[in-house]
């Protein structure tokens, strides 16, 4: 699920290209611009934009608990799934047409004015609310039935700011942190956002009591919220503007059918929301028939298992958080929708609260994971010109599954409707665990080997040293994506191998000694050029020939033995000299640090670390010279690297 738009487009704009779409600004100048963004924790854009989500997230959970009670959620009799549904559907219709256009205003003013006119706007619409909810002080159990229009009016109204307001809220993300740090930023905005929610469930009771002062408070956070988006410093964006070219949603859909990564990631997030919310409806159900509550213990209850759901979510983005690379997503997201519907599944199938409470804490825990990496890879790969109306077009086809559930479920047979719901919880687990099984597997088996199996291995491989080691590159641009190279790289640990793999989209053959080794498994199939003792210029002699007569790389650490647990460059093998100009092919020097200090090379892998490769500039050796004159100008090539490295983190 990468995309590699903007390195077939270096000249383009921010973050992403499109040949159509061409724009003058630099990726250099982009790179700098963003360079002067702060890190994460000290990033008081970053800090602005949670709590205004925060603020705004607890408003809308508010809201919509007080239209439940004032709909008669808790009357006796009442069918809960369908008021449920009928809320949220009234919510979300003004989705259908107002994120496209609040994703083409994203692309075309100031983002952060959007979003606090949306937010001032919210709190005016509850405003009106609390006024009409004045009249209703004495008898506020449930409104007559030819009051409900005035309740789905006013959801309908808060829906409708919201759905302008979200397609600004992610373009505006990659603007006020770097690229480094949006999946940890996304998942520290979807917790704060889940708390802010799981802390409207716990008001349930709350509202039922005081209804207008829990209106009121929506006001507050509403109006509090859009306040500070007037403080943010993003930077700023290239607006869209494109010549013979009409119709703002047609643009975009031109757009997603041409990029199917993007247009995939849109379609699973479709697909997870539209199941969400027959996970709501399912929950609801089940705490009102199938766990043996009484009326009084029901309402807390069924809050209670959407906590859970919540705090599953919020536990995962503690860990997306922790995980940090972004280069992973792909691989997490698609194990983490396969595991999310096996708990949806075993939901549908639960007769006791709790194992619904645990069911619903893990469905959020890996739902919240997967959406963390599809949004991260979708801030990633889209580019700024047409994020905003691409994250609005993707808001709207969202709402498009989420009215059509919501609506079926509402317009149930009241005598049926809460057994249906369960029943379709479990066809969409299926589906779920269907399309997920078969994302893992395209996601694996893709990469740089040769058979889907070892290209299994490459990904697991890689999952290691980013989310264990927290590996970083740096400078790979400098690593040649043609011809023949040699990697020569200073040996620090067991894993160095891993990490410069890891780092690299060309597969690398190591010359190395036959030891044995928790990674043996996957070095065989990688077909190394081994030394066998006493044989090393032989091996060198044939690596050469095999450089000579293939488009490959070599990996090659010619200091000879690891470093363990000292960083100091030891004196390098001659046989490097040899390679390099009998090969007479590129050289890449590598630099590691960071890596695991131990003298047992089992600890090399069990230790977590902040492991970091550095790739210098490629060049050939003067064929001319000896191989004693090659392998010391490698060497103080590789001490310049160190040095420069150590300058420039």
């Amino acid at each position: 699920m990468e995309s590699n738009d903007a390195a077939r487009h270096p000249a383009l704009t921010q973050r992403g290209s499109d040949n159509q779409f061409a724009y003058t600004t630099p990726m250099s100048e982009v790179a700098a611009a963003e360079n002067r963004l702060p890190t994460l924790w000290r990033n008081v854009g970053f800090m602005l934009m949670w709590t205004s989500v925060a603020a705004s997230g607890f408003g809308d959970r508010v809201i919509m608990l007080a239209a439940e009670h004032l709909m008669g959620i808790n009357a006796e009799g009442a069918v809960v799934s369908k008021i449920t549904a009928g809320v949220a559907f009234a919510f979300f219709v003004p989705y259908l047409v107002l994120t496209i256009v609040g994703g083409w205003l994203a692309d075309r003013l100031p983002r952060k004015w959007i979003m606090l006119a949306c937010d001032e706007s919210r709190a005016v619409v509850l405003l009106i609310a609390w006024f009409w909810a004045a009249n209703y002080t004495k008898q506020i159990d449930a409104i007559p039935d030819e009051y409900h229009w005035k309740v789905f009016l006013i959801i309908a109204g808060t829906g409708a700011f919201a759905a302008i307001f979200n397609p600004s809220k992610f373009a505006t993300m990659p603007q006020i942190v770097r690229t480094s740090d949006l999946q940890p930023a996304n998942a520290i905005l979807a917790g704060i956002a889940l708390i802010a929610s799981l802390i409207g469930f716990t008001m349930g009771g709350f509202v039922q009591e005081k209804l207008q002062m829990g209106i009121m408070v929506g006001v507050m956070c509403y109006a509090v919220s859009g306040t500070f988006f007037a403080f943010l410093k993003p930077l700023p964006h290239q607006a869209a503007v494109k010549p013979k070219e009409r119709g703002m949603l047609v643009q975009t859909i031109k757009y997603l059918i041409a990029h199917r990564n993007v247009r995939n990631l849109v379609l699973l997030n479709i697909l997870f929301w539209a199941a969400s919310w027959v996970v709501v409806a399912a929950v609801t159900s089940l705490a009102k028939n199938s766990y043996g509550l009484s009326a009084d213990e029901f309402f807390k209850k069924k809050n209670m298992l959407m906590v859970a759901f919540g705090g599953g979510a919020l536990s995962s983005s503690m860990v997306m958080v922790w995980i940090r690379s972004r280069r992973v997503s792909g691989v997490i997201a698609m194990s983490s929708l396969f595991i999310a519907a096996i708990c949806m599944f075993v939901l549908s199938l639960s007769r006791t609260y709790w194992l619904g409470f645990a069911m619903s804490a893990g469905a959020g825990f890996f739902g919240s994971i997967f959406l963390i990496g599809v949004d991260t890879l979708t801030q990633t790969i889209t580019p700024d010109y047409i994020r905003g109306r691409v994250f609005g077009t993707r808001s709207m086809l969202n709402t498009c599954g989420t009215v059509v559930v919501n609506l079926c479920i509402w317009r149930l047979p009241e005598a049926t409707a809460d057994s249906v719901v369960v029943w379709g919880l479990s066809v969409t687990a299926g589906i779920l665990g269907l399309v997920s099984m078969y994302g893992v597997w395209r996601t694996v088996t893709s990469g740089p080997l040769s058979t889907g199996m070892l290209n299994v291995m490459w990904h697991i491989s890689r999952l290691y040293t980013l989310v264990w080691h927290n590996l970083e590159w740096s400078r790979r641009d400098r690593m040649p994506s043609s011809g023949r190279v040699i990697v020569a790289a200073n040996h620090t640990t067991g894993i160095d191998g891993l990490l410069i793999q890891a780092s690299l989209p060309r597969v690398v053959r190591w010359v190395m000694e036959p030891r044995c080794t928790p990674m043996n498994f996957l070095w065989r199939h990688l077909d190394p050029v081994v030394i066998e003792p006493g044989s090393a210029m032989a091996a060198m002699r044939k690596a050469a020939r095999e450089l000579k007569a293939d488009d490959v790389v070599v990996g090659y650490f010619p200091e000879g033995h690891l470093q363990r647990d000292v960083r100091e460059l030891g004196e390098f093998q001659p046989g490097i000299g040899l390679l390099a100009r009998r090969s007479e092919a590129q050289i890449v020097p590598v630099w590691i640090v960071g890596t695991p200090r131990s003298k047992s090379m089992l600890w090399h892998f069990l230790l977590p670390s902040k492991s970091r490769v550095v790739f210098g500039d490629p060049y050939t050796c003067d064929t001319s010279k000896s191989n004693e004159q090659v392998t010391e100008e490698l060497r103080r090539r590789m001490l310049e690297l160190a040095e420069s490295s150590r300058a420039t983190p």
